[in-house]
């Protein structure tokens, strides 16, 4: 793909990524409203937490960067019909894997699930639950992993809505199950829900499977040169996301030895970091990693280069603004959304500090994403796995060294230093690897962006301290106003400043989005 579909494709993810999270957001609100907070809902989240763990890890992880740049490679080299036959290959191995996988899943459940859930063994009526839940719902794993997998083969044939809309489908299934199976499964209506749902995520692709071509045939070989290329790939990608998910986990580890609160104030202060994070550094990273794997396969170097360039330099024009928006408005931002309730204002301060030290990094989070994507292209997983892991070592380090003088927010500034660490050596690497990587005009880009950024900061600000001195209104409507004045007034002043600076990446997405579909 061209740059200007790149960034279509980059807009279709994104879309489809936030109506996911809104509809995500009501999934949760349904089911507050239908079971509330008790030991049945417990039990239902500990089921959901292995399915739900190998999900994320194995079929929407390792999965889709090890087959998007072997089957790239196979269509620049090998042609539609090689190519298609190991998408076939691929489809008829994940089968039976996952048919063990579950089977052993459901069997073992027993066993393992009371480690999952320690504290539950005091209760046997609710330990017995959350393994008949994780029983019920681990057949999700084998749709959800189908589904990966159409996405992924899709992604590589260069559409992206039905992927993008897909997950919709599984909000849908969960609340339309709890409301309306309740009354008769109970809690169990959820486990149906998000079985169908997982189910629905794969239907839905199917149609536009068959109208790109892919035909089902009964492949199977382990020994074939594509499959072993890919199960190479898979293992340091595992490890690699096994890695993340440790990270998650010690930071909790830390924070569960400061003041009750902390881990609720780092977990929401995430929330609000991951929505400009979801809406554009993974939908970029989405739709550029197909193009790279393309372009990296058929040896164009050059373009390949130009490619990284444009997506490290998008990532900057959209995440730099946004970390510096979140900082100036988390306040209102903050006691807008959380608090309400049981949510009081000391919950919103702590929120707002570690939102604060979150945003340092926020950029840096992208670049991560898209610059692992130019090596997993390059069909280079051990190098990103090798620099997680040394960073995981330099977070907990920083975490010991920060936790003591800013508490929570030190664990967040330690994520947020950690994940620049990360950015600055693949891009170190990268460059190395490419021989250069346009770092003139990538720096050329992030100091005219600082510069109108800056600029855009300095009028939110003034903006957002206006309105509760010029305007008498309650407190929920001037934090209204403050939000989406603040947005608004912050778009519009750097929208307008990076035109007077002419700014290339406005341009690429301005010219993108005008052109007809020809």
């Amino acid at each position: 793909m061209g740059t200007d579909k790149v960034i279509k494709a980059a807009g279709v993810v994104g879309l489809g990524t936030f109506l996911s999270r809104i509809l995500g957001l009501v999934r949760l609100q349904v089911i507050a409203y239908t079971f509330g907070y008790s030991a049945i809902t417990d039990a239902f989240w500990i089921g959901f937490t292995l399915p739900n763990l190998l999900r994320s890890l194995l079929a929407e992880g390792a999965l889709s960067t090890a087959f998007i740049p072997v089957f790239s490679e196979w269509l620049a080299k090998k042609g539609e019909k090689e190519a298609k036959r190991l998408a076939n290959n691929v489809l008829n191995i994940l089968m039976l894997l996952l048919v063990v996988v579950v089977g052993l899943g459901i069997f073992f459940a027993p066993w393992y699930v009371p480690y999952l859930a320690f504290g539950f063994r005091k209760i046997p009526s609710q330990l017995g639950l959350a393994i008949k839940l994780t029983q019920v719902m681990f057949p999700f794993l084998f749709f959800i992993s189908l589904a990966a997998l159409a996405m992924a083969f899709l992604n590589c044939k260069g559409h992206f809505a039905t992927p993008a809309f897909a997950p919709l489908l599984f909000s849908v299934a969960v609340i339309l199950s709890a409301l309306f199976l309740t009354p008769q499964f109970g809690i169990y209506s959820l486990a149906i829900g998000v079985v169908v749902g997982g189910g629905l995520q794969l239907l839905f692709q199917i149609p536009s499977l068959i109208q790109r071509g892919f035909g089902y045939c009964p492949a199977l070989s382990f020994k074939d040169p594509g499959i072993r290329k890919i199960g190479k790939l898979i293992v340091p990608a595992t490890v690699g996301g096994i890695t993340l998910q440790f990270n998650v986990l010690i930071n909790r580890v830390f924070a569960s030895t400061l003041v009750p609160g902390s881990i609720s104030a780092l977990l929401y202060a995430m929330r609000l970091i991951q929505f400009p994070l979801g809406l554009f550094a993974i939908a970029l990273s989405t739709a550029i990693f197909p193009t790279l794997s393309s372009l990296a396969a058929k040896k164009r170097v050059g373009e390949l280069r130009e490619m990284v360039s444009l997506g490290v330099r998008m990532v900057l024009f959209v995440l730099v603004p946004s970390s510096v928006g979140l900082i100036i408005i988390r306040g209102p931002l903050i006691s807008l959304l959380f608090q309400h309730g049981a949510f009081l204002a000391e919950d919103t301060v702590m929120t707002a500090e570690a939102l604060v030290y979150y945003s340092l990094g926020l950029f840096a989070m992208g670049e991560v994403m898209v610059l692992t994507r130019a090596f997993y292209s390059l069909q280079d997983v051990f190098t990103p796995v090798k620099i997680s892991i040394l960073i995981l070592i330099l977070n907990v380090l920083l975490n010991f060294l920060l936790i003591s003088p800013l508490k929570h927010s030190g664990l967040a500034l330690a994520t947020s230093l950690s994940m620049i660490t990360n950015g600055a050596i693949l891009l170190v690497l990268l460059r190395r690897k490419l021989k250069r990587i346009e770092g003139r005009k990538i720096l050329n880009s992030f100091l005219k962006i600082s510069l109108v950024t800056g600029a855009m900061g300095a009028g939110v600000f003034l903006v957002i301290e206006a309105i509760p001195i010029m305007i008498r209104i309650s407190l929920l409507k001037a934090q209204i106003a403050q939000v989406c004045s603040g947005i608004g007034v912050g778009m519009l002043i750097f929208c307008s400043l990076a035109y007077c600076l002419k700014l290339d990446e406005l341009r690429v997405i301005y010219q993108a989005f005008r052109r007809k579909k020809s």
